[in-house]
């Protein structure tokens, strides 16, 4: 297999040409902590990451599953020097009060956001998927799995191309097999997807489907509320017959966002535009007089729903957009410091000032 059927990009080559030579490049398919394993379009290997590189990045800096590296070739396994710089990435901010940000995958084209046309099946949460997937700059498909259980799958499909301009949307039943191959028209030779959803949507039994094998370990769901249990553990990217890769990936318990309001505004561009004809220029559509935002929704333009949505998202993503601001000055100071106590050494430890 070639690099570029593997998804080598003429970015990654470019940066390349600019690294030592006896390196080369291979492809993260999967992690393990700080494990590795690697694919050169030729052969699997462990990969292990140079400590250098290990002890002196951030944790979204270190390779993710679908990023390409400068490695060493030793003799059974690979020495990761360098990571190249990615040309996309879905991301999401890390669990807990921590304000920094984890790379799910990297390098890809399409994402599909998978969910069951079930009791998962939820607006709101589709909308704060395709902010994140925005801000990627992966290209959306919404995959709504389990089409076999739902009553009214043509309208289910009208709610969801509403809710974003463009995107595309796939109704199918995997364990079925119903539909599934409809999914390979959105990959091109080289180009690669990532799955995402909650647990239980069906995620790995897609992907099982598209590579015509059981790779990936499947499990029931809960009757009451659609949910299953994490089967799937780590990420995998796995090449597909004909061409095309896929990353699969855990259920998401929670997707706290991890970008700015551009990625917003791109999505609920139904409110910006109505947003257009407020009085106030900085008008929060909250109340204030001759807002086009309300007048929208009072002539049935918009729903009270989308509304909230929108709001909720926003306020997320100015109290992150803040944090972020706190940790960068939090790091400079400590950056400075740690210079000023660094001149005082060398001058305590230098003849020439004593």
């Amino acid at each position: 297999m070639t690099l570029e059927n593997l998804g080598w990009r003429e970015s990654h080559a470019r940066f390349y040409k600019t690294l030592d030579p006896s390196l080369q490049p291979v492809r993260i398919v999967r992690r393990d902590k700080h494990h590795y394993t690697v694919f050169d379009g030729e052969e699997y290997r462990p990969g292990m990451v140079l400590g250098k590189l290990l002890h002196s990045s951030d944790a979204s800096d270190l390779p993710a599953v679908g990023d390409w590296v400068a490695a060493a070739k030793m003799e059974d396994e690979f020495i990761i020097h360098t990571v190249i710089p990615r040309v996309t990435a879905f991301e999401r901010k890390v669990v807990g009060n921590i304000t920094a940000q984890q790379v799910i995958a990297a390098n890809i084209d399409v994402a599909f956001i998978v969910c069951g046309l079930d009791n998962d099946f939820n607006l709101r949460r589709i909308e704060r998927y395709l902010v994140q997937v925005e801000a990627s700059g992966a290209k959306p498909v919404v995959v709504l799995n389990k089409a076999d259980v739902h009553p009214d799958v043509s309208g289910a499909i009208d709610k969801v191309r509403k809710l974003s301009e463009g995107i595309g949307v796939v109704a199918m039943s995997a364990e079925a097999d119903e539909n599934v191959d409809v999914l390979r028209d959105f990959l091109g030779v080289g180009d690669t997807a990532v799955f995402i959803g909650s647990s239980g949507v069906g995620k790995s039994t897609i992907v099982n489907r598209l590579l015509d094998d059981n790779r990936f370990v499947t499990g029931a769901v809960r009757e009451d509320d659609s949910r299953g249990r994490h089967t799937t553990s780590f990420r995998e990217l796995v090449v597909l017959p004909g061409g095309g890769v896929v990353i699969d990936t855990p259920g998401l318990r929670e997707l706290q966002l991890w970008t700015d309001e551009e990625s917003l505004h791109s999505v609920f561009s139904d409110i910006e535009e109505f947003a257009r004809d407020c009085r106030f220029r900085d008008c929060s559509h909250s109340g204030e007089p001759d807002c086009g935002v309300a007048a929208a929704i009072e002539d049935g333009l918009l729903t009270l729903d989308r509304k909230a949505s929108y709001d909720k998202l926003r306020r997320e993503i100015a109290y992150l957009n803040r944090r972020q601001d706190e940790v960068a000055a939090q790091q400079a100071k400590k950056r400075e410091k740690d210079f000023g106590k660094m001149v005082k050494d060398m001058k305590r430890n230098n003849p020439k000032y004593k």
